[in-house]
């Protein structure tokens, strides 16, 4: 029953790395996993711009308008900005709803010539050209899941909070390309929620995002990355942060969900964008995720080397299994707390597939953005 040294070394390794796993886990996402979302008090509607960028999209804006449109919420407009987009049929036909409903306001882009990529000039014009200082960014493929989700999302703007940061997610599909992504959205929500209330807020989801205009232009838009193919919304959040200004909103009634499933090649360059927009964050941010990341590796590795080097010593196998179940028990009761919250408990059974899946396909991400850069930022 005795344990070689070698043994006691990779245990020794393997416990370090999970005992590190488990501080991310209780510390720091668990706050989101057991937070509890004050009521809020005496709250009145204030008037809210809900800004869409369309670019050959507008089809898909007039599935959501009438969804939009029904929201119970007293002073709010709808402002559309049309950023070059060929499809006249479709444009024509949001032009037709905005004779019916004043508070639609559309921003004609077709002739402007931008030098940033991306979305950011439109949604910098629509900001720009809404009639009210609230701002509430989505897309055009997003439909709120309730009638409740502008008000739920507005009345987050007291105690001096500026900044609103939701949750947005994809149809329910029973296919392993759903449930793959839905994982990825449900640990990045998870992470984002979890820094926010760890006062180290680093990013938002530019389909369910608020903010005060006052504060987009005080960080003077995207003008300092404007050259990025993705993540602007991540890189303002950030800037525009700070331990007192920022609240999150991920009751269902708040969700926006997303109609369109991207394929993916289109999801693995937005992923790949989104890791290369870590540069623009702060040191602390950038530690705390990669060294997550690295962690999460490290154990699945140091998992199967336990293993290796234990299998003829039943006393190492024991505690390599104990140590393995303590960290994976973890994972489901942070993550499982977390996708009740979110209401993404069909992946739930899968966790422990996609964790291992991901804990290899993140650095492969992170490679492909040191070496492909200059097709994301150039």
């Amino acid at each position: 029953m005795q344990i070689t040294k070698v043994a006691l070394a990779i245990l020794i390794i393997f416990g370090v790395v999970t005992l590190i796993q488990l501080v991310y886990y209780y510390v720091i996402y668990g706050r989101f996993a057991f937070h509890r979302k004050k009521a809020a008090l005496g709250f009145r509607d204030i008037p809210v711009s809900v800004v869409i960028v369309v670019r050959d999209d507008a089809a898909q804006v007039l599935q959501t308008l009438p969804y939009l449109l029904e929201q119970q919420y007293s002073f709010f407009e709808i402002v559309i900005v049309n950023d070059r987009s060929r499809d006249e049929y479709s444009l024509q036909a949001i032009k037709e709803y905005k004779e019916r409903y004043p508070n639609i306001k559309i921003v004609d882009l077709s002739t402007a010539v931008s030098t940033s990529r991306g979305k950011k000039m439109a949604i910098s014009m629509g900001i720009k050209c809404a009639s009210y200082d609230h701002i509430l960014l989505t897309s055009p493929n997003s439909i709120p899941a309730s009638k409740q989700w502008l008000s739920m999302m507005a009345q987050n703007f007291q105690f001096q909070k500026k900044i609103v940061l939701g949750y947005s997610t994809f149809t329910k599909k029973r296919t392993p390309y759903s449930h793959f992504l839905n994982f990825d959205n449900l640990i990045g929500a998870m992470q984002y929620f979890s820094h926010a209330l760890f006062r180290s807020t680093y990013r938002g989801d530019l389909n369910n995002l608020a903010f005060v205009r006052p504060l987009f232009y005080q960080q003077k838009g995207f003008i300092s990355y404007n050259h990025l193919l993705y993540g602007e919304e991540d890189i303002f959040v950030y800037r525009a942060a700070n331990n007192n200004n920022t609240a999150i909103e991920f009751a269902p009634e708040a969700t926006m969900v997303r109609q369109h499933v991207p394929e993916y090649r289109y999801w693995r360059l937005h992923k790949i964008s989104l890791c290369f927009t870590r540069k623009y964050n702060s040191f602390k941010n950038r530690c705390l995720l990669g060294f997550y990341e690295l962690t999460n590796l490290l154990f699945y590795v140091m998992l199967a080397v336990s293993i290796v080097v234990a299998l003829h010593q039943p006393l190492a196998l024991y505690i390599a299994a104990g140590i393995a179940l303590l960290r994976i028990a973890s994972m489901y009761v942070v993550m499982g707390i977390s996708a009740k919250k979110l209401q993404e408990t069909q992946i739930i059974p899968q966790l422990l597939f996609y964790d291992i899946l991901f804990s290899l396909l993140n650095p492969l991400y992170w490679l492909s953005a040191k070496i492909h850069h200059k097709k994301i930022a150039q």
